[in-house]
């Protein structure tokens, strides 16, 4: 029993200290992303190009998508972990006790929201400059067509993103893994024909 504890244990300190890692990564994927498109925006906007405001775009983009995966690999892990290492009530409570947090009323995390408004505000930015240089370069409308139409398209699949991993945040998938075959009993059978 105590080497099944001791496994417990070290399984559960290891998923901590990688889902602590995924949150590290994203947090620098999308800073190291935020400030090389900040900096892409004032180029842009100093050469009044509207066809080099598409890589500030793709920049905001690529951070943002590091971080919508590194997210939903550290709710797999807390899923994992609240659902089979977290049941017993002497054990470590993080997971299971934060979701009771998070259930209840006025608490509220929008935490989660912040990326995916920042890099909506940049696309945003990039749309409106582009349209405004767009009389002064050559296939100006052109370009600032492109670069509104891969704004739109980022900021809808971002929010659409960001839904699918609020719906992620329980334990539901590693919960279903649990109900594979089992015996139906008498009472079961009386329920299902008795229609």
């Amino acid at each position: 029993m105590r080497e099944t504890d001791e496994t417990r244990g070290q399984e559960y300190s290891s998923l901590m200290s990688q889902a602590c890692d995924l949150g590290r990564t994203s947090q620098l994927c999308w800073t190291g992303a935020a400030v090389a498109s900040a900096v892409l925006l004032s180029w842009a906007i100093d050469a009044k190009h509207p066809g080099m405001l598409l890589p500030v775009e793709l920049c905001v983009a690529f951070g943002f998508y590091a971080t919508v995966h590194a997210r939903r690999q550290c709710r797999l892990i807390e899923g994992y972990v609240q659902e089979f290492l977290e049941t017993e009530p002497d054990g470590a409570q993080w997971y299971t006790r934060l979701a009771h947090l998070h259930s209840l009323p006025g608490f509220q995390d929008r935490s989660d929201w912040l990326p995916q408004a920042l890099a909506n505000a940049i696309t945003l930015v990039a749309v409106v400059f582009s349209w405004l240089f767009a009389k002064g370069a050559a296939h100006g409308e052109l370009m600032a067509g492109i670069v509104t139409m891969a704004g739109v398209a980022f900021s809808v699949h971002s929010i659409v993103e960001n839904m699918h991993l609020d719906q992620a945040h329980s334990p539901g998938p590693w919960s279903q893994k649990n109900t594979g075959l089992h015996e139906v009993t008498a009472i079961t059978k009386r329920v299902g024909t008795a229609r």
